[in-house]
Parts: structure tokens; C-alpha cells; sequence
């Protein structure tokens, strides 16, 4: 390659990362700095997506542990017929489009849904509700917990596991004394990337949140209703989450 193209394909490669990464940032700082908020500004359309978000992605972050780890170990210690298949199946809200994600939800929990219609004659209703939206967050967020935490499990010495079976301890006591520790890294690295990922969902949860907002969901309604303030208030806190988030997980995975 000539030194002229390859000068040229760095050079492009900048100024498209400036224009489509940088700018965007650069953009909601200019209209946070050139419009200065209201006096009369609703608080609460900030506060109560805020709070929402931050409460049901820890509960959503905390069933996806729970879920993540047993799914992560069978994966990798386990053998059983289809298991291929059912890696593919964890896997697949990652690139399942986030609408098509949340119509498979309201067709299982909708009030006449596959599991919805029972719970409803039972008087149970889950969609429209805070619960409906722990569920698409934990969806679209689960796999980044299972893949996170198999990584780890992968990186243990089968020749640990070998050993410990020669000396006659117990499945349940190799997990909890060699296998949970050491893949320390990759649990708290499964639990900022699932809650990152539950933060910032929006395709699934819109579809089934009803009248509640999110902060995602929170900032379309804003930015289509023409409410720009409220917008850059609601993008700002969420970048600004979105960095240490990410932050954090960088220093984990240093230290690891």
C-alpha cells in the first residue's frame, strides 16, 4: 500500500469518527449551553424515568445473575443432546430486533397471551406494568450476563476442576470453591455490562411499558413532543451513566 493511501485511509477514518462519534456529543452540549432551562421546569418528568430506569435495571440486572450463572456453567461443563442449538437460542436476543422482542413479549404476557391469558382469568395482569418492563430489560440483557461469566468459566484450568474430582469433592463443592472464585472477573463484568445494557434499552421495553417511561423512552416522548430541554437534561444523565458504567468496567477488566 502506498504511503499517500494509507495516509489517506487514517485521515478518513478520523474525520468520519469525528463527524458520526464526537460531533453528536459536541451537538447536545451546545444545546444544553445555548438553551438554559426554565424556571417553571416539571422536575418529576425527570426524576420519575430517572428513578425507574435505575431501579428496574438492578432488578432486571439481578435476575439475569441469578439466570446467567446456572445457564453459563451447564454451557460449559455440561454435555446434552441439542446444546449447540440451545447456545444459539441464549444468544439470540442479540441480534434479534429489539421491536420483534417485545411482540414475542406481549404475545407470551399479553393480557391473551400464551402465559398471559391464564395469569389473567387469575386476575394477574404483567404487561403495561413496571414488572412488564424488567422483563424486556431482562431479554435483551441476559445474554450479555451468560457470555460474560462462560468467558471466565472457559478461562479456568480444566486441570483444576480434573483435580479436585480426583480428590473426591462434590459437584456443588467445585463450583463453589474453585469455580465461582475464579471467575470473580467475569460475574462483575457480566453485572455492569447486563445493567448498561438494561439502562439504555428502549425497542422492547417501549412495547410493553404502556404510560410509563424509562429514561430512553422518556427522551423520544420529549424529543417528539418538541420538549428539547427535558431531552438534553435526560440524554446528558444517561451518557454521563453510560461512561462510568463503561469506565468501571475497563478498570475490572484491567485488573483481571
Amino acid at each position: 500500500m502506498q504511503p499517500i493511501t494509507f495516509r489517506f485511509l487514517i485521515g478518513f477514518s478520523i474525520t468520519v469518527f469525528i463527524l458520526l462519534i464526537i460531533m453528536p456529543f459536541v451537538a447536545l452540549l451546545f444545546n444544553i449551553l445555548s438553551n438554559p432551562l426554565e424556571e417553571l421546569i416539571d422536575y418529576k418528568s425527570i426524576l420519575n424515568p430517572l428513578i425507574l430506569s435505575v431501579t428496574t435495571s438492578l432488578v432486571s440486572t439481578i435476575i439475569s445473575l441469578c439466570v446467567g450463572i446456572p445457564l453459563a456453567y451447564i454451557l460449559t461443563y455440561k454435555k446434552f443432546p441439542l446444546k449447540d442449538v440451545f447456545d444459539t437460542i441464549v444468544n439470540l436476543p442479540l441480534v434479534v430486533p429489539p421491536t420483534v422482542a417485545g411482540y414475542l413479549l406481549l404475545i407470551t404476557f399479553g393480557r391473551y397471551g400464551l402465559i398471559g391469558y391464564p395469569l389473567h382469568l387469575l386476575g394477574i395482569t404483567i404487561m403495561f406494568t413496571t414488572f412488564a418492563i424488567v422483563i424486556a430489560q431482562t431479554f435483551v440483557a441476559l445474554p450479555f450476563m451468560v457470555r460474560s461469566i462462560r468467558a471466565s468459566l472457559q478461562d479456568i484450568p480444566s486441570s483444576l476442576v480434573d483435580a479436585a474430582k480426583t480428590l473426591g469433592a462434590s459437584e456443588y463443592e467445585i463450583f463453589k470453591e474453585i469455580i465461582l472464585p475464579l471467575s470473580k472477573t467475569g460475574i462483575i463484568s457480566g453485572i455492569i455490562l447486563t445493567y448498561a445494557r438494561a439502562m439504555g434499552e428502549f425497542g422492547a421495553t417501549v412495547m410493553v411499558c404502556g404510560l410509563l417511561e424509562t429514561l430512553p423512552i422518556a427522551i423520544f416522548n420529549s424529543a417528539m413532543g418538541g420538549n428539547r430541554e427535558i431531552a438534553n437534561i435526560l440524554s446528558l444523565i444517561l451518557i454521563v451513566i453510560s461512561f462510568g458504567i463503561l469506565t468501571l468496567f475497563k478498570r475490572i477488566a484491567a485488573k483481571g
